[in-house]
């Protein structure tokens, strides 16, 4: 293979370090998750856990407010609208 001069590739090395999104490897071990397909599998679909999870908090809280009594037609629908602007919000986010 190709190896490149040092000069090259000592930025590489401090944006790894800084950047550095592997939140399970901060966790738990390498060795401890299995192999390493598992291991990419599960921190491909960390996020989408997350998202799913806030959303499913965010239901929660939309349906006590719509189940209360005092929740009228107009305040029913500007709800649903919050809810579906703070959904795509963190969603996109």
């Amino acid at each position: 293979g190709v190896r490149l001069h040092e000069d090259f590739t000592r930025w590489t090395d401090l944006v790894d370090d800084a950047f550095n999104f592997d939140l399970l490897g901060l966790a738990y071990p390498p060795a401890c998750l299995g192999s390493m397909s598992q291991r990419l599998l599960l921190g491909a679909m960390w996020p989408f856990a997350a998202i799913l999870v806030g959303a499913a908090a965010l239901a929660c809280n939309v349906a006590v407010r719509m189940l209360s009594n005092r929740a009228d037609t107009d305040l029913r629908r500007a709800i649903g609208h919050e809810t579906l602007r703070r959904l795509l919000y963190w969603a996109i986010l």
